[in-house]
């Protein structure tokens, strides 16, 4: 895959325009598919969304996700990968036996690989429903950078943005 870095900021508003193109792009692939989808993004802070690190976290990912569909004899019937201004971004249609079984298996990537911390893996059952970590009895997750709830410590802004990045940095070894 053709990398494209682009260090450009971008807006809230680019962000949550973004977040309606891929969630009606998920309802058009349910529909064509009629099959669970793995909708998978970064989770980078900040106004920079595609970064060297952005871009390595995607890659590896991308590779864990395929790496646990083969492990479970799950067929990926088809996949999109896009690097966007508001990150990279990738959706997977997958002939799996359940959408909870194939959630279990992204939390796992989540948990198990060493940048599965930074990997949003969310998974949508051929009905439309995402299919929850709170849902599938999973604690959710922690924060980079404390032991707290990361969605806690997010909201309330507990930590400074370079301190942030910098963890990213030193997890991907960039920066």
């Amino acid at each position: 895959m053709t990398q494209t870095v682009s260090l450009s900021e971008v807006s809230l508003m680019e962000v949550l325009a973004n977040k309606e193109a891929r969630v009606k792009r998920q309802q058009e692939w349910l529909k064509s598919h009629s099959l669970p989808l793995i909708s998978f993004s970064v989770n980078m802070p900040g106004p920079v969304k595609m970064s060297e690190a952005a871009m390595h976290i995607f890659n590896q990912g991308v590779d864990a996700v395929i790496d646990a569909c083969d492990s479970h004899g799950w067929t990926i019937v088809t996949r999109q990968l896009l690097q966007e201004k508001t990150g990279p971004e990738g959706v997977f249609v997958v002939d799996a036996p359940s959408a909870s079984l194939l959630k279990l298996a992204m939390m796992q990537v989540e948990n198990g690989h060493p940048l599965g911390r930074l990997m949003d893996l969310d998974v949508l059952g051929a009905d439309g429903k995402i299919i929850s970590r709170q849902g599938s009895r999973m604690a959710r997750r922690q924060c980079l950078l404390c032991e707290e709830d990361a969605f806690v410590c997010a909201r309330s802004r507990r930590h400074d943005l370079q301190g942030l990045l910098g963890k990213i940095n030193e997890m991907t070894n960039y920066g």
